[in-house]
């Protein structure tokens, strides 16, 4: 299904990683409904973090169609899937909980991955992204695994706790990239984008270059988590102009080989120049397309 907003001009804009339960000062319905207000969007996208878990996600998205002006999209990030107390739970009910959870917010109807937007001159689409280690410094397939099985995928980062039961399998992960890029390949296939432009909008990230560099010891395996090249790959192969992100919490704006990147996630209070301001700070870093 297709969102038209062909004729008349819009304003669409692009928010990420809100993390409503951390930042939990704000009451982000408010602080959207004042967003749309203050930017002129007649639409909104909110790309994945909303929140972890189904639950809150869910209680969350119903509250914006009550209150907010217009129309929204979203996307679905790592912490949306996130089952709670895993450490009392068996590997196989957290990963039955967690692709439940992904199932339910991909069929939303809100979700943009299934519902791409088009207006005069751009054709909006979705993927919500995961991570298969490309990120890696001289990344080699032949080691995929030894990447995948490092000190802060299996202690540090919690998405494989929380979504995985710790069951790390690089395969698996490589796996789920290549389908999301191939469904997002099939649906571009089967549209007529006669002049358009294709805008992107991916929860995580589709190229390293948008990560900061930071000297901090195995700094490099906290980039693996992050993304894929093969998004970017992707990307370039069918001309995209514009390819937005959240999911770092690095804010920054880059153009390569022809596309223009953002990356626009708010993240976590601590994070922001201001965090006495979260409208501030989403105005700061979020993407306004005007069509």
């Amino acid at each position: 299904m297709i969102k038209e907003g062909v004729g008349d001009r819009m304003r669409i804009g692009f928010v990420s990683d809100l993390h409503i339960d951390f930042n939990r000062r704000y009451n982000f319905v408010t602080v959207l409904t004042q967003l749309v207000h203050d930017m002129r969007l007649d639409q909104l996208v909110i790309m994945g973090d909303s929140a972890n878990g189904l639950a809150r996600n869910l209680a969350f998205y119903e509250q914006l169609q009550n209150q907010l002006p217009v129309p929204f999209w979203t996307l679905i990030g790592n912490h949306d899937l996130y089952v709670s107390a895993p450490r009392e739970k068996s590997v196989t009910d957290i990963q039955r909980a967690s692709r439940h959870a992904y199932r339910e917010l991909d069929r939303l109807p809100t979700a943009l991955t299934r519902h791409p937007i088009v207006t005069n001159h751009w054709l909006i689409t979705g993927i919500n992204g995961w991570y298969d280690y490309t990120f890696a410094k001289h990344y080699d397939e032949r080691y995929l695994s030894r990447y995948a099985n490092n000190v802060i995928a299996k202690h540090v980062w919690p998405d494989q706790l929380y979504i995985n039961g710790n069951q790390i399998d690089a395969r698996r992960d490589r796996d789920w990239v290549t389908r999301q890029m191939f469904e997002w390949q099939h649906q571009i296939n089967g549209m007529v984008l006669g002049s358009r432009k294709l805008l992107v909008a991916s929860h995580m990230l589709p190229t390293k270059r948008l990560a900061r560099q930071m000297p901090i010891p195995l700094y490099d395996r906290f980039l693996y988590q992050l993304g894929s090249e093969r998004y970017r790959e992707l990307f370039e192969q069918n001309h995209v102009k514009i390819a937005l992100s959240g999911h770092s919490h690095m804010p920054m704006k880059l153009t390569n080989h022809g596309i223009y990147y953002q990356n626009l996630s708010l993240g976590y209070d601590f994070q922001w120049q201001n965090a006495a301001d979260a409208l501030g700070e989403l105005k700061r870093v979020m993407f306004v397309l005007e069509d």
